[in-house]
């Protein structure tokens, strides 16, 4: 396990405990030590980062994170990914329906 997989991993517990913006920058420090060869493993760091934006009610940013997610999981094929942002980012965002970036990250999702 590297040092990005264990910020984003312990990011991830924290969300799942509530301590969300500590979540929220453990998440980002690791998606920051990724190599370029690890694009797959960066889709899914996005998709924990979109919901962290959510949890924090930061629904402009979480569509932003999804929206990156989505697009490197389509461009290297990284199904795991498309189904993180369809099954536990899309739903919240739903709530937020005028934020930025929500409508386009719903079409681009149902597409």
């Amino acid at each position: 396990m590297s040092t990005a997989d264990l910020a984003v991993d312990s990011g991830q517990c924290l969300l799942d405990l509530g301590d969300t913006r500590r979540a929220h920058q453990l998440i980002r420090e690791g998606q920051a030590l990724l190599p370029r060869s690890r694009d797959k493993t960066r889709g899914v760091f996005l998709a924990y980062q979109a919901k962290s934006h959510i949890s924090l009610g930061e629904p402009e940013l979480a569509a932003a994170a999804a929206f990156e997610s989505l697009q490197l999981a389509e461009r290297i094929g990284a199904p795991r990914c498309e189904q993180l942002i369809r099954d536990h980012v899309i739903p919240s965002l739903k709530n937020y329906p005028t934020a930025q970036g929500v409508q386009e990250l719903l079409h681009r999702a149902a597409a």
